[in-house]
């Protein structure tokens, strides 16, 4: 049975650019995914994120027009459990005022601390904000393997 991960918009698109940091290690977490070792949950507003982010990506020519439609079919072929995250707007943006972080990114710290899955970030300033607060935020960073990654490092007590 594979392990679940929200997996926020900036490390899964570490995936899909070969340019970021870290993105060696984000195809780690996606090779895992392929050998169902983990699995990904998400919140409703992490398509819109990876969809505008590649937009911006073609609009500034980091990518051509037919990258982006390529980005697009593979994200999107990538299963995940997409949950409806409207109960949590609130405790996202009461954490959202209170770490001084968008509501976006709080969402998904809001959504991973409330069910108790791992959040893994690729957006650094995110991190930092939470690394103290929080037991379910990692850097994707900081990934090797799935077996590696685990060893004495997941507790939700």
């Amino acid at each position: 049975m594979a392990y679940k991960i929200v997996i926020d918009a900036s490390a899964a698109l570490k995936w899909q650019f070969e340019d970021e940091t870290e993105a060696e290690q984000a195809v780690n977490v996606l090779l895992d995914y392929k050998d169902d070792k983990v699995s990904f949950v998400v919140p409703e507003l992490f398509y819109y994120e990876l969809a505008n982010a590649i937009h911006i990506a073609v609009q500034r020519e980091r990518i051509t027009e037919d990258d982006g439609k390529d980005i697009i079919n593979d994200m999107l072929a990538i299963e995940t459990t997409v949950v409806d995250s409207l109960e949590l707007i609130r405790k996202a943006y009461i954490n959202a005022r209170r770490y001084k972080i968008s509501v976006y990114d709080s969402m998904y710290f809001t959504f991973a601390a409330d069910k108790g899955i791992l959040l893994l970030t690729g957006d650094k300033r995110f991190f930092n904000a939470f690394k103290d607060r929080g037991k379910f935020i990692r850097w994707i960073g900081d990934y090797t393997y799935f077996s590696d990654f685990t060893k004495g490092q997941l507790s939700y007590e």
